[in-house]
């Protein structure tokens, strides 16, 4: 059995470790502040302020309406223990960046674990939005997520966020709004998201299948505002998203999601 002893590491990068202690003391208080967590650190509030927003932008920590740092989604998501992941990665990288380059918009990798999804990769057109890897983000409020949630059956859709063990309420008309973007999905092949996860971007999306069948993530284009992902170049863009889902799907492994 392994020693459950604990040595300081030989080398340590103070960076991280002080990350590290801010998440801990958000995990134990339940909040933090600036001046509490320079405080705590022996640190400028300056330096506590850029560790903390770093934390946030990887969906660490989050910031409450007082400004106080609270944990964020991240800090409680479980491991998603998706074998194939990687691979499917690796199958949409070069796909994922061609895309990019044709419409002129970030690219997101997406994979749902139960209510949330997580964005595995990402690739970044300059000027447009920012580098989503790693978020954890609601499934319901996202282009991605809805168009995960678009192949599953009603009846589970229900128990996910009505009632049933593990469920996330969500409010009846927030439902019946989700329903009808599913609705949407199953009838034209591709969801929408308007500011509904953050309301600077928008995004479209598209579902990912294994070559049997089985739903594995989603690929989803992001842009800040409306602009040409709602616009007159709406339909380009849902050809060049289809086209670099079909390969993508023609280069997962068979063994994938089984």
């Amino acid at each position: 059995m392994a020693s459950s002893a604990k040595t300081p590491p030989v080398y340590p990068t103070n960076a991280l470790d002080r990350g590290l202690r801010l998440l801990q003391l958000v995990r134990d208080e339940g909040r933090i502040r600036v001046l509490d967590a320079a405080a705590e650190l022996g640190i400028a509030p300056s330096s506590a302020h850029r560790l903390l927003q770093a934390l946030v932008y990887r969906d660490f920590l989050a910031q409450d309406e007082t400004h106080a740092y609270i944990p964020g989604p991240a800090m409680s998501a479980v491991a998603a223990n998706l074998a194939w992941s990687r691979s499917l990665r690796q199958a949409a990288a070069p796909h994922m960046a061609r895309l990019g380059r044709l419409v002129g918009n970030s690219t997101n990798l997406a994979i749902r674990v139960e209510h949330d999804i997580r964005v595995l990769a990402s690739a970044i057109v300059p000027g447009s939005t920012f580098d989503w890897r790693g978020s954890v983000l609601p499934a319901h409020r996202t282009a991605g997520g809805k168009a995960m949630l678009s192949m599953l059956p009603d009846p589970v859709l229900e128990r996910l966020y009505l009632a049933g063990e593990g469920a996330v309420t969500i409010p009846a008309a927030e439902f019946d709004r989700l329903m009808t973007g599913i609705a949407w999905v199953r009838r034209t092949g591709w969801s929408v998201s308007k500011g509904e996860c953050d309301k600077t971007i928008t995004a479209v999306g598209i579902p990912i299948r294994s070559r049997s069948g089985e739903p594995l993530g989603a690929v989803t284009i992001t842009t800040h505002g409306p602009t040409s992902l709602v616009g007159p170049g709406l339909e380009q863009t849902i050809r060049q998203l289809r086209r670099a889902r079909s390969h993508i799907e023609a280069e997962v492994a068979p063994s994938t999601a089984g």
